[in-house]
Order: structure tokens, then sequence, then C-alpha cells
């Protein structure tokens, strides 16, 4: 019996007779006993002071929600006045009554100021010896989302709301906009947000109060760092579309990445769905924690799951779904114009999403057939002398970039590096071996993937110390029908602000590539 048959087998009405564990190579099932994450806590007021960490983008709406209930706010960041990259929106809050702690060592000062709650931007780290100790002093710590949840049930109203959350390591900022545009199109009122775009509680304030055709789906992308710290937040629909290893810059172990992605599920109901993607281990994996319905999707459902009632999946050519009665098509997958099996996994969650929540199976097929994919994920910037230039700068960990190298069949110039993010380098160096004739790397791991690439046997390897090099280096390397692909496989962070601004950085420099092979043709 195969992983998945084993996981439908526990997961679909069946008693469970073991568990699963995401690892390389494949599942491995046993007899195990399932630890149990903490049910939700009943929801509590907002104190009269409340502090928040973090000025980004997150805390300035915490901040501002907060001052607009009166209340009282300590808000705390590590960078000076000058360095806060929101400095005019703060400022602002200032005027309103907002009390700063700046500088190196400002979560430690607001320990001693004692507030009975803080409020976590999301880049902050429960497990940091400051923030332990703010919460070893009794404070009680919220995340941004958990926060938000609560501003949402309390201004607007839950009932008014079909909330849909989708999780992952990789994979959900994608499947959110396919969601989006299936949901929209299909003329149901819907909001995006959350980690990609507005947060949460920048959005409750402007949500429509006066809805024609209720209720609001609210889609929110949702990161480990938002769904470690909730304990209130239930989603109707909770997608998930990956499960690797990330992130150990923040949590403390692969144990505590993977039970802060279970999270999603905590306080769902009977009645709530969980669309699962059953291609990955590590979501089979997850399903275990699953309170509600499943919904499962993927390649083998169609052929080998008797006990499934909800699925997508396809024959290789159509993507058929079945909802509780007899299945029906949905859309032609030669027809879906994003590359590679992980963005075919994404498509299948997002047509069970958009299907639980109301999109119309003919809208789907014309968005799936239409929708042209996230800036910085496997983007086509541009072809120079017949080689082609992709951007996935999004690819921030290895097996992200793994999936982005065989989404081609052409030779491949890499480019890779940045700051590790401590991920498992295995299925990138196979990849590399497969199908990259040239690897150009920088960063601050570029010698170590330098020499894990000679290892591999890749023939040619360049060290760069710029993206404009890069470019460059990588296009002398390619032949006309290769592709020059960024895909990074780390963070961005040692030379960029974030991924997006690395694959502009990656644009402008083929950009200016392009104007100089035309200056030279027109000469």
């Amino acid at each position: 019996m195969s992983p998945f048959m084993r996981a439908a087998q526990n997961f679909c009405g069946q008693s469970p007779t073991g568990i699963a564990s995401p690892q390389k190579g494949g599942v491995k099932w046993g007899k195990a006993a399932i630890f149990r994450l903490p049910s939700a806590m009943m929801p509590m007021p907002f104190p009269e002071t409340v502090a928040v960490l973090g000025l980004g983008v997150s805390g300035c709406a915490v901040a501002e929600a907060l001052l607009r209930r009166g209340i009282r706010v300590l808000s705390a960041d590590e960078a000076d006045l000058d360095k806060l990259r929101y400095r005019e929106r703060v400022l602002q809050l200032v005027k309103e009554g907002l009390e700063l702690v700046l500088g190196q060592g400002a979560f430690f000062r607001v320990r001693e100021m004692r507030p009975p709650l803080a409020i976590l931007s999301p880049g902050i780290s429960v497990h940091r010896d400051d923030i332990q100790a703010l919460h070893l002093a009794g404070t009680e710590l919220w995340g941004e989302l958990e926060f938000g949840y609560r501003l949402l049930c309390d201004e607007y109203g839950r009932e008014k709301v079909q909330l849909i959350a989708v999780t992952g390591t990789k994979g959900k900022t994608t499947t959110v906009h396919l969601i989006d545009a299936m949901l929209k199109a299909s003329g149901l009122p819907t909001v995006l947000g959350g980690n990609v775009g507005e947060p949460l509680t920048d959005l409750v304030a402007h949500l429509p109060r006066d809805l024609v055709n209720p209720p609001l789906r609210l889609v929110l992308e949702a990161s480990s760092f938002q769904l470690a710290t909730t304990k209130t937040f239930r989603p109707d629909v909770a997608g998930v579309t990956t499960l690797f290893v990330d992130h150990m810059d923040w949590h403390k172990s692969v144990k505590d990445y993977w039970e802060a992605k279970a999270r999603i599920f905590v306080n769902q109901r009977g009645s709530d769905w969980a669309v699962l993607n059953a291609d990955n281990a590590g979501v089979r994996w997850l399903a275990q924690f699953v309170k509600g319905r499943i919904l499962w999707c993927g390649r083998e459902v169609y052929r080998s799951c008797p006990y499934c009632t909800h699925w997508v999946s396809d024959d290789g050519d159509i993507l058929w779904a079945a909802l509780g009665g007899e299945r029906f098509p949905v859309a032609r997958l030669s027809l879906f114009p994003l590359r590679g099996e992980h963005n075919l996994q994404n498509l299948r969650v997002a047509v069970g999403v958009a299907l639980l929540a109301g999109a119309r199976p003919d809208t789907i097929a014309e968005v799936s057939a239409q929708f042209k994919g996230v800036p910085h994920r496997l983007e086509l910037v541009g072809e120079i002398d017949g080689v082609r230039f992709v951007n996935d700068s999004a690819a921030t960990m290895p097996d992200a970039a793994a999936a982005g190298i065989r989404s081609f069949e052409a030779p491949i110039v890499l480019i890779a590096g940045g700051l590790d993010k401590g991920g498992d380098w295995r299925e990138f160096l196979a990849a590399l071996k497969e199908r990259v004739k040239a690897l150009v790397v920088m960063g601050e791991f570029a010698d170590t993937l330098a020499a894990m690439a000679r290892q591999v046997g890749v023939p040619t390897i360049v060290k760069v110390g710029s993206m404009d090099e890069a470019v460059q280096q990588a296009a002398s390397l390619a032949a006309p029908g290769d592709v020059v692909l960024l895909s990074p496989g780390c963070a961005s962070f040692d030379m960029f602000a974030n991924y997006a601004q690395r694959g502009e950085a990656f644009k402008q420099a083929v950009g200016r590539l392009a104007e100089n092979a035309q200056n030279r043709t027109n000469a």
C-alpha cells in the first residue's frame, strides 16, 4: 500500500493505525503516540496597556488599532528612530499617544515595564532570550495574526466572513493568488491579505460593511511565524501546500517548525475543512492534527483512494474534482501557464479551496488558463540571443530551488547562493547534477555551495560579488536554447533587503544586458 493510501485510510473516516513522519525518500510509517497541540484559549479582552514589539508594517498596524481603542501602547524596536523603515508613520502614531522604546536592548527594557500583553511582529522569534525573559516575567505573547483575528471578531463579526488560510513551506503565495482570482472571477466578494499584502489588522478597518452577496471570503497567507503565536485563530478552510524544513533561524527545532504549521488546525470545528496536498510527505504527516473534514489533492487520489469523498486530482490531462458525489472536470492542465510539478500541486490545492468556498468550475478553468503567476516565482524576464532569463528569487530554500531547476528541460546556467537558512541540500544537489551545466555562486554561502557543487560534478563554477556580475557571467556561459535561472536556495539578507529586492536587481541587470545587446545589433 502506498504512503498516500495509508494516509487516506487513516484520515478519511477510518481508525488511525499509525502516523507518518516526513523524511527524504518517502514516508516512514509506524505505531507512535501522536503529540497533542494545546487547544484554544478563551478569548480575553485587550488590557489597558499593551506592548507592540517591532515597528514594521505589522507593528504599526497593531499600534494604530490599539490607539484607536484608547489603549496605552508601548512600542519597541531595536532600530533607532532614524533607521525605522516606516519612520513617518511611527511619528504620526507618536502624536496620537504611542510611547517608544528604541535601540539596542529595547525588548529587555520593555520587560521592566511589565506589560500584561505583548504583540510580536512576525520576524521576532518567540525563542529569543529577551522575548522568553518577557514571557517569564508574566507577559502574554500574541502575534499580529492572533490580534487581527480577535479584532475581526470584535469589530467586524466572525459570522460575516468565510475565513480561508493557506500555509506551507513553499507554494502558499502562488496558491492564495490563484484562490483570490478564482473567487473574484466567480463574482464572490473576496479580500486577499495576511503574509502577502496587508496585515489582517489593517484589513479589518477597511472590509466592506454592506455586502450584497455575503459572506465575505477573506483569503490569508499564513506563515509559521504568524501561526506559532496564535491562540484562537480559526479558519473555515485551511489549505496546506508543502511541508519541508525551513526557518531554522527562527524556530528552535524542526519539530517546533512543524508544530507551528499544525496550529492552523487547532481551533477548527468538525464542520471546517482542511485542503491537503497528498503528494507531499510532510503534509500527509500533518493530517493527524486535522479536527474537521479533509479534501485531498494529488495525482494519486483520482485512481487510488476509495475512502476519499472530496478530492482534486488529474489523469495527466484533465483536472477532476469530487465534492461528495460524482466527479466532474475542472480544468485542462496543458492550458495552465506555470511550469513545474510544484505549481501543479499549488493549482490542485487552490482548486480544492476555491470549490469549497463557492467558486464555479467554469470560472476556475478560465482563471487557471490565464494565470500569469506571481513576481519572483519562475518569472520569465526576457530572452536575449536565444537564452531565456528566469527570475525565481522567491526560492529561498534548497527544496524550492530544486523544484525550480526541475521545471526546465533545457540546459541551465544557475545563479544561486546568499544566506543559508539551515535547509537540507540533498535534493538541490541532485537537481544540480541532473540539469545544471554551469553554476554562478554569490553571497555568504558561495564558497560552501561551490564546494558542494564540485562534489556532484558541476563542470563550471564561477564566484561573483554582485547581481550585475552574476548576470553577465551567466550570459557568457549560456548558449542559444539555454536558461539562465536565478533560483538561489538561500535567503537574501546578506546582500539585499528581501527576496523581492534581489529579484528586481536580477531583472534590472537582465534589462541592461538586453539594452547592450540591442545597441550592438544597431551599431
